[in-house]
């Protein structure tokens, strides 16, 4: 029985990670929150008697994992302690909100032969994983769009439009030559933000984020000489090949978080733990798209 840990229990954590793993056979979960009242509440719920009040007692249950849905600001503090004691982690995005202090905690994980796995679902979904194996890719535009979300520049890349950042890593076949950047900024927030990548052979990734407008949605369109597939709102895609179309829609019965990603990447974690190997998503892949989070909060500060 692997025993893993979850600190914070906001929305990601009840939404998301306790419906899927209370449903995975062969672990023992534990739950840490400074918040008793919701810490009880969560545990009747889904039938977890470990509860703990803070990351000390949960470390003294003797956790081998941990999955870390705490406030962005506390991922630092909190991941270094687990992984100075020996523990795997998983941690949502973004690991911290500058890539210096996401650096130090990948370096103590490498050294201490642990997991630092960052939660990008995306990479995990069934309809990214439909674009990612498309051939010779050319052109690639992703907009992940806000209603009435503007906020301060560093929040916006590392809280969000981190998704766009490494969704396009994922899908992007070739070295990024260049990056080029764009931003509106009224004051001191941030409402929009264009980036490119741009290959060797003029292959071109667009991303494209709007935390002004009128809807949230998200879009991701990728082209080749031979087709063009969309997917829209991480649930459905079309594929457009010498002037037909198909919409292939997920399975009604498939679960939301299934669609999502949820479900296969907290899989791909706890197997790599209790297997003693690497995860899909590597501390190498997660840096790298931490590394373009800070040079683009760096180019657009520059724009000044």
């Amino acid at each position: 029985m692997l025993k893993i840990g979850m600190i914070g229990l906001g929305d990601i954590a009840a939404k998301a990670y306790l419906p899927v793993l209370s449903m995975r056979e062969g672990i023992d979960i534990h739950l840490s929150s400074r918040n008793r009242e919701k810490l009880e509440v969560l545990g009747n719920k889904y039938r977890i008697s470990n509860l703990h009040n803070d990351l000390d007692s949960l470390m003294a249950s003797g956790i081998k994992a941990a999955f870390v849905h705490s406030s962005t600001l506390s991922h630092f503090e909190i991941v270094k302690k687990l992984l100075e004691n020996g523990v795997h982690v998983f941690v949502d995005k973004p690991i911290t909100l500058d890539e210096p202090s996401a650096a130090i905690l990948f370096d103590i994980a490498k050294a201490n032969n642990l997991i630092l796995m960052v939660g990008f679902n995306r990479r995990y979904a069934p309809v990214y994983r439909e674009l990612h194996g498309m051939k010779d890719i050319t052109l690639i535009i992703m907009q992940k769009n806000r209603q009435a979300l503007p906020c301060d520049l560093r929040t916006f890349i590392f809280d969000d439009f981190i998704h766009v950042v490494d969704t396009l890593c994922y899908l992007f076949p070739h070295p990024i030559e260049h990056l080029r950047v764009n931003g509106i900024r009224k004051n001191d927030t941030l409402h929009q933000v264009v980036i490119q990548y741009i290959a060797a052979n003029g292959a071109t990734a667009i991303g494209v984020m709007n935390r002004d407008t009128g809807t949230t949605e998200e879009r991701v369109e990728v082209f080749n000489a031979d087709e063009k597939r969309v997917v829209t709102n991480v649930s459905e895609i079309s594929i457009q090949t010498n002037g037909n179309a198909s919409i292939l829609g997920a399975d009604n019965w498939e679960p939301t978080l299934h669609k999502r990603g949820f479900y296969q990447m907290a899989d791909d974690f706890l197997d790599a733990v209790s297997n003693g190997i690497t995860p899909e998503v590597t501390a190498v892949q997660a840096m790298s798209t931490q590394r373009i989070c800070e040079q683009i909060v760096q180019m657009l500060q520059s724009e000044q």
